[in-house]
């Protein structure tokens, strides 16, 4: 069974153009949405927190569960309108 592939959180920061700081808070704090606050899944290693495929796109789902909500989250680059 391959591992899973892992990310920082200055890779997740990135790839949705917003700081390794704003990631961080999204894993403690969660993210803003309209249903309340969204936690991005994270385990951490001494001072570093790793995300994994499987964590981001479950993160991805419940912040964004339909296209109109949270362009911030684009990860293609354009703001979803």
């Amino acid at each position: 069974m391959p591992l899973p592939n892992t990310y920082t959180t200055t890779e997740i920061a990135e790839r949705y153009r917003v700081t390794a700081h704003t990631v961080t808070d999204w894993i403690r704090k969660g993210c803003p949405t309209s249903a309340g606050r969204v936690k991005l899944p994270a385990n951490k290693f001494g001072r570093k927190w790793q995300i994994t495929d499987e964590d981001l796109l479950l993160f991805e789902h419940r912040a964004r569960p339909s296209s109109n909500e949270r362009p911030g989250l684009d990860p293609e680059g354009d703001p979803v309108e």
